[in-house]
């Protein structure tokens, strides 16, 4: 069997008329101006009688690529060599058969659509095709031209369907792989910033340390030179800092603040670094009654002091409104009520305790409960109310709870408390050292020689 038309050598007629039509095609009036300029598929035909190739080719040349065929074997190699999205083969064949063809047609070319054509006896044939060659359809013979051309037309947009399909997939795949291939250098981008944010940030927990043991070097630094100039011990500063910042917390300031108000309490004094201040004075009223207050801090130079240090500049108003009473009559700007900085009215409370109930030099030091009393009754005029309340909760609830050295009275202590700093009686002389515990006869002993004395024993636990 001989190949009636190799492709290159396919003759385009021209439509044929009705009367030049032997098999009645008249459904072919598409005329040369109506084909579109969109790529044609290639058709392959296969058929080893002439004039049916002939036939179908009139038919469909206009719509595709349509190339013919009479032997089996010419076909295959031309599908080796080039790809035929639609396949007709007829079903009886002497060489080969169509089920044969068809099944070695889609070993060449997996994704072309194949049509069988046969003719209605021939169905147990065409069951073989679907099983072996996995056609699309078969066309029964005799065919219609219309009924052709539009299988043909479903046939082409399924497997542009499926070119497209591939062509998205593959371009989808290319996407992935560049995606990939962007992800891993990513990948080592983040590493390598990662590494250098680890370092910098190592760099920097360093420098912050560094930076810590300057700040603490140089607090340590002032609170020596104030202790070293005012003959005040160093607990002093910490458990007025301290008490401070418990209250700071009880009325549920920020932390900021809290650290602000723990700092300035450590350097309330410093303003006595130039001019050391007498440590008590009297204020008589209306009564005639001793009312204790404590001595001024010299809080306009502690203000300047620390202003000139940038990281000390938040203290700075606390330091200098220290001394200012709710009421407007204090000193040094007579400033009202919450006019004043928050931490220099918890300030004001807590080192006017402190130097009621613990300090040596003052003539009208208090057991605790007398100091609260007196802080109680000038709420409101030297003292901030809500402040106070709140500073007596603390103190209430036990100073000996904080990280500080409790000044407390005899009523206040048990058999067996441990004294935390040496005891002195109100003449000077040395009673117990740190570290002892009191015993009952100890405590009944105190209790004997503060009857006798007008200042009441101060005992740190």
């Amino acid at each position: 069997m001989t190949t009636s038309a190799q492709p290159d050598q396919i003759k385009k007629e021209s439509p044929p008329s009705d009367n030049q039509n032997p098999d009645n095609e008249s459904v072919l009036e598409t005329s040369e101006e109506t084909v579109t300029e969109k790529e044609k598929l290639r058709l392959l035909l296969l058929d080893d009688e002439q004039d049916i190739l002939k036939s179908l080719t009139r038919v469909l040349r206009y719509d595709y690529d349509v190339v013919s065929f009479d032997s089996g074997s010419d076909a295959l190699a031309y599908l080796q060599e080039n790809d035929a999205p639609l396949i007709i083969s007829d079903m009886r064949m002497p060489e080969m058969d169509g089920a044969e063809f068809l099944s070695l047609a889609r070993q060449i070319r997996p994704d072309s659509l194949r049509f069988l054509l046969t003719g209605y006896s021939d169905m147990e044939s065409t069951v073989k095709a679907v099983n072996e060659g996995g056609i699309h359809t078969y066309l029964a013979k005799p065919w219609d031209n219309e009924a052709i051309k539009q299988t043909l037309a479903k046939a082409a947009e399924v497997f542009e369907l499926k070119r497209e399909k591939r062509r998205l997939l593959g371009e989808l795949a290319a996407k992935n792989q560049q995606l990939e291939q962007m992800n891993d250098e990513l990948e080592v981008k983040v590493e390598e910033r990662t590494e250098a944010l680890v370092k910098a940030n190592r760099n920097l927990q360093v420098l912050l340390k560094n930076r810590s043991a300057i700040f603490n070097d140089i607090l340590h630094t002032l609170m020596a030179i104030i202790e070293h100039r005012t003959g005040l011990k160093a607990d002093h500063a910490e458990r007025i800092a301290e008490i401070s910042r418990e209250v700071a917390k009880k009325l549920q300031l920020p932390d900021t603040d809290v650290k602000q108000v723990y700092l300035a309490g450590l350097m309330h004094e410093i303003g006595l670094i130039g001019e050391v201040k007498e440590q008590q004075e009297l204020v008589i009223d209306d009564d005639e009654a001793a009312i204790p207050q404590a001595p001024s801090s010299n809080p306009e130079v502690g203000a300047e002091i620390i202003g000139g240090i940038k990281r000390f500049e938040p203290l700075v108003d606390i330091i200098r409104h220290q001394d200012e009473n709710f009421d407007g009559t204090g000193k040094p700007d007579h400033l009202h009520g919450e006019a004043i900085p928050i931490g220099a009215r918890i300030l004001r409370i807590v080192k006017n305790y402190d130097f009621f109930v613990t300090s040596t030099n003052n003539p009208t030091r208090m057991k605790p409960a007398s100091a609260l009393l007196y802080i109680r009754q000038q709420g409101g005029e030297q003292y901030d109310p809500d402040v106070v309340k709140v500073f007596i909760k603390v103190v209430e609830s036990g100073l000996e709870n904080l990280d500080i050295d409790a000044c407390v009275s005899l009523e206040d202590v048990k058999a067996g408390t441990v004294l935390k700093q040496d005891l002195y009686l109100p003449n000077g002389k040395l009673m117990l050292t740190a570290g002892q515990a009191l015993s009952s006869h100890a405590i009944a002993k105190l209790k004997e020689i503060e009857k006798q004395t007008p200042l009441p024993i101060a005992i740190f636990i």
